[in-house]
């Protein structure tokens, strides 16, 4: 899973400026019971507030987010929404922790990712570059699913309010691209499998991606990894002082203060 390719990344990082011992790279904890529906209520309370609070139209948040970052969370029905999705140029990824999902999605954007979707509710970077402050408060639930809901609003608006267009704007305003969404949409919220040819729902991509890690009742979790050994060829391997600049506060003080990244 790319989380776990990080945070090699940020232990190697460390090490080459001496701030970490050498056996600082552990195995991760297995989740405790109860983990993943934890992680998803955060998305589901934060969309149930934004709902309250802007009026929009009831239960079609929960079901836009199921569309947009949903995946299996046992023993939950169907989808649930996650808060540490990412979809970066098609690529689908779910992450464990917020911190993860902030330092990944950083160095996307560092190598040159162009399109970028984050959080509960997908909100795109690129579309939508006044949303956040900063990629803490784009992964922050309640601050993702409102501007999601205040967005929404807004297309409901353009679509003369009627909330069924706004739901097909929200992901496109091509008639063909807004009609299959629509219908996505639809069939999520009444528990229905989509039909064939609605376009891949973003854990289905991720599965084959070999990036999901599913938490499984009683505390177990299934990974799949569907890749094999990577080529020798790769990008241009970073320095330490260039990951530690791109982590920022993720990286221990005394890491930053060696290569002069300490900010104010």
């Amino acid at each position: 899973m790319m989380a776990h390719w990080v945070v090699r990344i940020a232990v190697a990082a460390c090490l080459a400026v001496g701030s970490l011992p050498a056996h600082a790279a552990e195995p991760d904890p297995v989740p405790a019971p109860g983990w993943a529906e934890a992680q998803s209520a955060e998305c589901s309370a934060a969309i149930g507030a934004a709902e309250g609070r802007h009026g929009t139209a009831s239960g079609l948040l929960s079901a836009i987010a199921k569309a947009e970052s949903g995946r299996p969370v046992p023993p939950l029905p169907g989808l649930q929404p996650w808060p540490w999705a990412v979809n970066a140029d098609g690529a689908a990824m779910y992450f464990d922790s917020k911190p993860a999902a902030v330092v990944w999605t950083r160095l996307a954007l560092a190598r040159g990712v162009r399109q970028v979707d984050v959080g509960c509710m997908q909100v795109n970077l690129q579309s939508h570059p006044q949303a956040f402050r900063d990629l803490d408060e784009a992964f922050d639930p309640a601050a993702n699913a409102d501007y999601a809901a205040r967005f929404l609003l807004r297309l409901h608006a353009d679509a003369g309010g009627n909330w069924t267009t706004a739901t097909g704007f929200y992901h496109s305003r091509t008639p063909g691209l807004a009609a299959d969404y629509r219908e996505r949409v639809a069939a999520i919220a009444e528990g229905r499998a989509p039909r064939a040819g609605l376009g891949m729902p973003l854990y289905l991509r991720a599965i084959r991606q070999g990036s999901l890690r599913i938490a499984l009742p009683g505390g177990a979790v299934l990974r799949i990894n569907v890749h094999r050994q990577p080529s020798l060829r790769g990008p241009r391997r970073m320095s330490a002082c260039q990951v530690a600049a791109v982590l920022g506060t993720y990286m221990a003080a005394s890491a930053r203060a060696r290569c002069g990244t300490v900010r104010g």
